[in-house]
């Protein structure tokens, strides 16, 4: 004999994190609470600057913070994953769209949620398809060009902003270039700054890996 399954029951296994706030207890309050202040005091500067770095308005890195988290607290299977806008993301949409709008602002907006929508969707159709086991099939030597590409994308990125002035360039050799050629409109105090922060989280990573 089959047993019948509740409605009620198949709507908590499709949303894992509804089943569990219903199971909440008030022990937890405190903690998290302290977790979501420590969290909201480096990810709202952090998805500005991502923002940013994407090449849209910093307020749109708001914007996406909070639907991913509430999307994921009903659909998402882990209490302890982090979610939510990342670097490597923001820079490959800059990579992508930059050359495609020719600095128009709105067009640069408008392709940036129709990339945003398109990489959702794939990601249901890989879902639905159960595709996750592709990503075993990339090596080490793919990931680790890979993670060094947006490395020097993110670098040569913020040399305009480290110089204190504008760099117009949406390659990787033109923002080199344009740095190179700016040199002489150096603002030292920006200049200086910046090396002051490099060095402190560089010395803070060393010294005190566990913060």
């Amino acid at each position: 004999m089959i047993a019948k399954v509740k409605p009620y029951q198949a709507i908590l296994q499709f949303l894992p994190g509804l089943q569990r706030l219903l199971a909440y207890q008030p022990g937890w309050l405190r903690g998290d609470i302290v977790a979501g202040l420590t969290v909201a005091a480096y990810l709202i500067p952090q998805c500005m600057a991502y923002g940013e770095l994407a090449g849209v308005e910093p307020v749109a890195g708001l914007w996406a913070i909070l639907p991913p988290m509430v999307i994921y607290t009903l659909l998402g299977s882990s209490p302890q994953l982090s979610v939510g806008p990342e670097s490597t993301t923001a820079v490959m949409t800059a990579a992508a769209i930059a050359p495609l709008v020719n600095g128009d602002s709105d067009a640069y907006a408008a392709q940036a949620s129709l990339l945003a929508l398109a990489v959702g969707l794939v990601c249901i159709v890989g879902y639905v398809a159960r595709l996750g086991f592709l990503a075993n099939l990339l090596s080490k030597p793919i990931l680790v060009g890979y993670m060094a590409g947006v490395a020097v994308i993110m670098i040569t990125g913020q040399l305009g902003k480290v110089g204190g002035f504008k760099i117009d360039a949406d390659t990787v050799a033109g923002e080199i270039g344009g740095f190179v050629s700016q040199l002489d409109r150096l603002h030292w105090p920006t200049l200086m700054l910046s090396a002051l922060v490099l060095i402190f989280l560089f010395t803070i990573r060393r010294f005190f890996p566990r913060l």
